[in-house]
């Protein structure tokens, strides 16, 4: 039947294996594309087989509702540090270092049960740091977290979604 092809929207997102925690408005994967028709003279428009893929960039963008451990800041934020002292202490590093890139998953089902598993690799959330604190309210902040080709192999694109491993 064609409902068990329906993929379910809740899942488990999870940095280099880890479970992020409670997520409140779901998550979104996105590939933003920019498609370029090659033009030349006389074209009336766009032409079969004259079309490139200038750029591609996946992004996962998680509404994280715990994520409010001071240890776990620096996998959710690039360039930060945290010290520990009396208190944990979170600042600015100003500097993004290996460690800020991770592979970061979704990992859902389809009505029928069978699992799909997006991924994005060398993934940093490229977002501001944005929490927006008011009265009767939890803080959930929205993580994006953009996939970074490797410079080894830059036409790899560094994500995927695998379907009923």
């Amino acid at each position: 039947m064609a409902t068990e092809k329906i993929l379910l929207g809740y899942g488990v997102v999870a940095i280099a294996g880890t479970p992020i925690g409670l997520t409140r408005g779901g998550s979104q994967f996105d590939v933003e594309r920019e498609i370029r028709s090659i033009e030349a003279d006389g074209d009336r428009g766009p032409v079969k087989g004259r079309q490139v893929i200038d750029t591609e960039v996946a992004k996962l963008t998680v509404n994280a509702l715990e994520p409010f451990s001071a240890s776990d800041m620096s996998k959710y934020y690039p360039g930060i540090s945290v010290t520990t002292d009396v208190d944990d202490i979170m600042t600015s590093t100003l500097t993004i270092v290996e460690g800020d890139y991770n592979e970061v998953t979704w990992t859902g089902k389809t009505k029928d049960g069978k699992p799909v598993v997006i991924t994005v690799e060398n993934a940093m959330n490229l977002d501001n740091l944005e929490w927006k604190l008011e009265d009767k309210n939890e803080v959930v902040p929205s993580i994006g977290f953009t996939a970074h080709y490797d410079e080894t192999t830059r036409d790899t694109p560094p994500w995927n979604v695998a379907f009923g491993l």
